[in-house]
């Protein structure tokens, strides 16, 4: 009878468009609190059977992951005027126009894009350029965002940018440290025993 475990398993239900599930949900929750405000503005929201755009980002989070040899993140300048890190979401999708000396990144904006930065950094144009010419997917996604910066992940179908050196699988990296301090321990009191 948790009333906020219910509000929650109502929302997925709304996300999932089980709306009949949903509303069935709400109205135990309004059974025993009637003026609960979360599950009122769900219940509306079941009922008219749409999802509530505000909460569905459509952020794939895959976009946003790192992997080597495919993926660089790199900082710019928004240079449109009009436009600042307030107009970006994370996640969003950018276009890219790849030019020989340059690489043009666009917003878009309903039916129209929108030209924000140039990049002129010449590894990664020369880099895109070879995707281009392989005929290679590129994307670019949103990482972070703030007045006239913009930090975003590109991303490529083909490995084309490199991969930045690791030493060991950073996953396995801690449970390798407490071995080599259990194996020094055992070491030094073999020392003191021996002595």
């Amino acid at each position: 009878n948790n009333l906020e475990t219910k509000i929650r398993l109502g929302r997925a239900m709304i996300q999932l468009k089980q709306f009949d599930k949903a509303k069935k949900i709400f109205k135990e929750v309004l059974a025993v609190d009637p003026i609960n405000a979360v599950a009122l503005k769900n219940y509306e929201v079941a009922k008219a059977k749409k999802i509530d755009v505000k909460h569905e980002n459509g952020i794939n989070s895959n976009h946003l992951l790192k992997e080597p040899g495919t993926t660089v993140e790199i900082v710019a300048n928004i240079n449109c005027k009009g436009i600042t890190g307030r107009d970006f979401t994370i996640g969003e999708c950018l276009k890219f126009k790849i030019k020989k000396k340059n690489i043009d990144v666009y917003k878009c904006r309903k039916d129209k894009e929108i030209l924000v930065s140039v990049l002129e950094e010449k590894e990664i144009v020369s880099r895109l350029n070879k995707a281009a010419e392989i005929h290679a997917e590129v994307s670019g996604y949103v990482v972070r965002a703030a007045d006239k910066s913009l930090t975003m992940i590109i991303k490529s179908s083909v490995p084309i940018f490199r991969g930045e050196k690791q030493d060991i699988r950073p996953y396995i990296k801690k449970g390798l440290d407490d071995i080599d301090l259990e194996d020094e321990e055992a070491e030094e009191e073999e020392e003191i025993v021996e002595e």
